[in-house]
């Protein structure tokens, strides 16, 4: 609350609230304007009040005023106003002294003036500041509703809340990266806010922290979704936030928290439709799973892929770091500790996704299966999972990377070029071209797509006589032997 100074209330009672010669009107705020006649009324005073008296009990000597005058000080009054009438017809020149000499304002009510036009003034002025704060935060609450309902919510509620406290205000994600900055050029300063969010996620989910940068005060406010942060405000300013400024922050942030549900809504929609493919897959029923993941316009599936097994007593948060490692990752059913992926037989960067988990789960243990057929999906998910069951605490362990020797790829080529029982070239370049797409590769053959698959098939097998890829982990039956990765990541030998 802005609170009336000592010249405002000086300019508004020009005729009834003077300022002694020799004096200057503050800029001081005033907490409340106090009558007193007694010698000490320090004992009734908090700080920054108006203190006035008639000069009933004033000392006459120069020591005493000295004294009066450094006990107002010490308790912080913002100044002395004395009244001129039955008491004291002119203001008495030790009292004048000791203001200045230690720089307490004197001010005086004339004879024809009362202290109840002073002290109704100041709170009539106090009133207006109180009317038009509400107001003000009521406009501003109602912008930051109107702006998490636009098309753009997170961008207009950053806009519409660094107007209202004049701040630059920034989201970040739960791991600390920034995501949305308002003005945009503030984007180093938001960035330089990420150590900081480690510190307030050990702190817990209802922690705030304030903190000093730069020139600036930083207050970083997390947001909250049931029992977990699912990302962060920060607001940087000159000044530390008022408390109008701060439940302002609030605000927007239960705002921002109401969109993460919104959004989170709609994203379980689309990852039970994925859930839907990955148990058909799991089943055996592929041409199913296929249909269907043509019909969501997914990635086609191919007739090879990828298992990926975690544990972690967080599987919803488990389930976004996967899909933010992978896009093209089919998220299956979870369970309350145990949840699994189909991924895509391109290769796969294992070692970017443990700082993901790691945020996610410290305890999380995860496996990595190599490339396999889909019809032998639900073997190697079962062995996945076992192994994940007992594996140590923060592992996280990928497949054996086979390479091919030259000699074995140019032998491999060489037996497809052979082949004479089907046109095997056409179709490994379709197929190549169309980066495994089932049915583009089979409409610029003119083939059906299971004809293409066949054929695909058959080019595999020029290869099997030379060479064996095992798949991991051995609990699926290979014989390839795992090793520890840098970080806690382990890969097959």
């Amino acid at each position: 609350m802005d609170l009336p100074t000592v010249a405002e209330l000086c300019a508004a009672l020009p005729r009834d609230l003077l300022v002694a010669d020799g004096f200057d009107a503050p800029d001081a705020p005033v907490t409340a304007v106090h009558v007193s006649e007694l010698s000490d009324p320090t004992s009734y005073l908090s700080g920054g009040e108006l203190l006035l008296t008639t000069g009933l009990s004033l000392p006459d000597s120069a020591m005493g005023c000295d004294r009066y005058v450094s006990r107002l000080l010490g308790v912080g009054v913002s100044a002395l106003g004395l009244g001129l009438g039955p008491t004291v017809t002119e203001i008495p020149s030790n009292l004048a002294a000791s203001c200045r000499k230690h720089g307490l304002c004197l001010l005086v009510v004339p004879p024809e003036s009362a202290f109840l036009t002073v002290t109704k003034t100041y709170w009539t002025s106090r009133s207006r500041s109180t009317q038009q704060q509400l107001s003000d935060a009521i406009t501003a609450h109602r912008s930051l509703v109107n702006a998490v309902v636009s098309s753009n919510p997170v961008a207009e509620t950053l806009k519409s809340l660094s107007g209202a406290i004049g701040a630059w205000v920034a989201t970040l994600d739960p791991s600390g990266q920034v995501e949305h900055v308002y003005p945009s050029g503030r984007v180093a300063d938001a960035i330089a806010v990420a150590d900081q969010i480690k510190d307030l996620r050990v702190a817990g989910i209802h922690s705030t922290a304030t903190f000093p940068s730069g020139d600036e005060v930083v207050a970083v406010f997390p947001l909250p979704l049931e029992e977990r942060v699912v990302g962060y405000i920060a607001v940087g300013s000159p000044a530390s936030l008022t408390s109008t400024d701060r439940r302002l922050v609030l605000t927007a942030s239960a705002l921002l928290s109401l969109n993460a549900v919104q959004r989170q809504r709609a994203d379980a929609g689309a990852q039970s439709q994925l859930q839907a493919v990955a148990t058909l897959l799991d089943m055996g029923f592929t041409d199913a799973a296929h249909r269907l993941s043509s019909r969501l316009r997914l990635a086609d599936i191919g007739d090879s892929a990828r298992v990926l097994a975690v544990r972690s007593s967080r599987p919803v948060d488990v389930v976004t770091a996967v899909l933010q490692w992978n896009r093209g990752a089919i998220p299956a059913p979870a369970d309350a500790d145990q949840c699994w992926f189909v991924l895509p037989a391109a290769q796969t960067d294992i070692a970017a996704l443990v700082p993901l988990l790691k945020d996610v789960d410290p305890r999380a243990a995860a496996a990595l299966s190599d490339v396999v057929p889909v019809a032998t999906l639900h073997e190697v998910r079962v062995g996945l999972l076992a192994t994940v069951a007992t594996a140590p605490d923060g592992s996280v362990a990928g497949p054996r990377q086979a390479a091919l020797a030259p000699d074995v790829v140019r032998e491999g080529i060489g037996r497809v070029l052979d082949y004479t029982r089907a046109d095997l070239v056409p179709a490994l370049v379709a197929y190549l071209r169309h980066r495994g797409q089932w049915d583009p590769a089979a409409r610029d053959l003119g083939v059906h797509r299971n004809t293409l698959r066949h054929r695909i098939t058959r080019c595999r097998g020029c290869w099997a006589p030379t060479l064996t890829i095992p798949m991991w982990p051995p609990s699926c039956g290979c014989t390839c032997e795992a090793t520890v990765w840098p970080d806690g990541v382990d890969q097959g030998s």
